[in-house]
């Protein structure tokens, strides 16, 4: 995950998240779920060949204040998810 750890409140922050499929087959079905206090992204990535990364760049926008929890979590329809979670501090 790549992006600032501190924003502005009701601004949009820019971060970019890098998947890895380290399997041996193609993972089909790849999601990326962004959650957060007061935040969240939900998008498809599509299939990520084995041994290869896709990059995701998103905008989102903190709308509460404080020390904010953000969890990354990339699934895939057959080959199971990840989960990383990072802290953003949100100002007013």
């Amino acid at each position: 995950m790549n992006g600032p750890a501190r924003v502005k409140k009701g601004r949009k922050a820019a971060y970019k998240v890098r998947v890895t499929n380290s399997g041996r087959g193609a993972a089909t079905g790849v999601r990326l779920k962004v959650t957060g206090r007061g935040t969240g992204f939900n998008a498809p990535v599509g299939r990520i060949a084995a041994g290869h990364t896709a990059t995701i760049r998103f905008k989102i926008r903190f709308r509460k204040p404080g020390k904010v929890k953000v969890t990354y979590r990339a699934s895939s329809s057959n080959a199971g998810g990840r989960s990383v979670t990072k802290r953003v501090r949100v100002r007013k």
